[in-house]
């Protein structure tokens, strides 16, 4: 479902986070909860539910857009295995810009020329593993990898991840290709996996009893992550050269075992066929503009899950991989209007755990902004188109001087900008030719999904043109639903300049038969002879 704004009932208008404390929970109970400290009032508690938005120096129920807080810091990761572990209060910058109650909380020391960083241990597994809260509820559990999610391999030898029956991971989070590519990471990558388990075995090993409550000071074992780049704020104390981080803004270049295609399947996921699409994102009924989060409720398990906006960190991975969604059954639909849970109507959402007990639709963070560069992987989308580009280069004297794949951009509330059958990302190929002293520009969007009827679109453009242009074009192509800015190219590069060349007929989205290329290389070619 589309993002929405959403403010916390029990906090005052921008509640700034001072500090970020320990876990406790009622003995007997399930839930854990985490210690904050907010400007203007006493100490307060929040669902752990909620730690995706829970960074030091946030602004919660903000009525402004804040300025970033503290100073920036990047370095390159050697090896987070390699680093100290101390207290808060070890830190001098800590102490000289403080005003909560954390100090007694787990922190990885890095020396980064020659300047001693203190990163708080949540927020690292913040921005590693907490991008939703089913995994920020999961990682408390014990071996609940395993009792969730069966890893086996299809019939061809492929990878597959089954979400087991009675699992609580939602198919909101399923139908996101970066929500599933985290979590193929933390289910197959070994470094990964053996990190995201320290945190339910540290709490088992290291909780202890006050009364009538448990508590735990968050703590785990990172991977190694040599060689990612990290960007962060925080606050440097140049006396003592020392720096506290606040919140990690930045991972890039993460580094994993998993390779090729991941496919996954959901015991709830049904998969649609057929139909016309819809333009838009097919929403039906009208929603609230925001919603009150009541971090006291549980949320019914009968009830959908509404994605809500958040800051997010930017993460990337060295080596991608894709994830497929895959459905034991099918069914057919007259009208396609999109691929998640209802609309939620109610004003009043709960951030927490789904029981049978709860009263409200639930609200799901969602803080990842996958910048992982992969538009390459999904080429084969493209394998007829690039086929007849072959054949324009072997048959009709036109020299190709350049060709990409670039993922389209998401756009206000839309989808489009995902496959409606897999969910992930949709790219358009970009093509530079020559032919006869001029340079002409293809562009060629995937629709094997049967979201637009969308031809083939020949630009007479300077080499550089769209890649100068890019942001633009793609935002255009965006908000009209999938079509092309005609009127944006005929403004920009002149009358005659742009035109839509349909494709051949094919009973299968996506694919063309061998026998239609040459005919329509061959009309391809004709535009171009005639623009001469």
């Amino acid at each position: 479902m589309s993002k929405s704004k959403a403010r916390f009932k029990k906090l005052d208008d921008d509640s700034k986070i001072l500090g970020v404390g320990s876990l406790f929970r009622v003995v007997g109970r399930k839930g854990w909860a985490i210690n904050i400290d907010l400007t203007g009032k006493k100490p307060q508690s929040m669902q752990f539910s909620n730690i995706p938005v829970l960074a030091r120096k946030r602004v919660l129920n903000p009525t402004l857009v804040a300025k970033p807080a503290g100073l920036p810091i990047e370095f390159i990761i050697g090896s987070a295995q390699e680093w100290e572990v101390a207290k808060a209060s070890d830190c001098p910058a800590f102490n000289a810009h403080h005003h909560g109650n954390d100090g007694n909380q787990n922190c990885f020391v890095v020396n980064v020329d020659g300047k001693r960083v203190f990163i708080p241990q949540l927020e690292m597994a913040r921005v590693l593993f907490y991008h939703d809260p089913f995994l920020a509820r999961l990682s408390l559990q014990h071996d609940a990898l395993s009792e969730d999610f069966m890893l086996s391999k299809r019939d061809d030898g492929q990878p597959l991840i089954v979400v087991r029956e009675g699992a609580e991971y939602p198919v909101s989070y399923f139908n996101r290709d970066d929500n599933r590519r985290f979590l193929s990471w933390v289910l197959l990558d070994s470094d990964a996996r053996t990190s995201f388990e320290s945190i339910g075995k540290d709490l088992t090993l290291n909780q202890y009893q006050k009364g009538s409550y448990l508590h735990w000071n968050f703590q785990f074992s990172p991977p190694s992550l040599s060689g990612v780049q990290l960007g962060a704020r925080g606050w440097a104390d140049n006396v003592s050269n020392s720096f506290f981080v606040w919140e990690i803004k930045l991972l890039d270049n993460l580094p994993s075992e998993v390779e090729g295609e991941i496919d996954f399947y959901h015991p709830g996921y049904e998969r649609k066929l057929g139909g016309k699409p819809t333009k838009g994102d097919g929403k039906q009924g009208q929603a609230p503009d925001e919603f009150d989060l009541d971090d006291d409720e549980l949320s019914d398990s009968d009830k959908a899950t509404l994605a809500l906006n958040s800051e997010q960190v930017s993460v990337s991975f060295r080596n991608p991989h894709i994830t497929n969604r895959v459905a034991q059954n099918t069914k057919a639909v007259n009208n396609l209007i999109g691929d998640g849970d209802k609309e939620v109507l109610d004003k009043d959402l709960s951030p927490n755990e789904k029981e049978e007990s709860g009263a409200l639709p639930g609200g799901a963070w969602n803080n990842l902004d996958d910048q992982t560069d992969d538009a390459h992987l999904y080429i084969g989308k493209f394998k007829s188109f690039f086929s007849a580009i072959e054949l324009l280069t072997s048959k009709h004297g036109c020299r190709k001087v350049s060709d990409r794949l670039v993922k389209l951009p998401k756009v206000g509330d839309g989808k489009k900008h995902w496959l409606n059958d897999k969910q992930n990302p949709r790219c358009i190929a970009i093509v530079e030719l020559e032919h006869g002293g001029k340079s002409y520009t293809i562009l060629e969007i995937d629709t094997s999904d049967g979201a637009a009827k969308l031809s083939t679109m020949l630009l007479t453009s300077p080499l550089g043109w769209v890649a100068n242009n890019e942001k633009v074009i793609l935002q255009r192509i965006m908000k009209k639903s999938l079509g092309w800015p005609s009127d944006y190219f005929k403004g920009q590069l002149g009358e005659g300049a742009n035109k839509g060349i349909p494709h051949p007929e094919s009973k299968h989205p996506g694919s063309l038969p061998p026998e239609s290329l040459d005919p329509w290389a061959q009309r391809i070619a004709n535009w171009i002879k005639r623009s001469a």
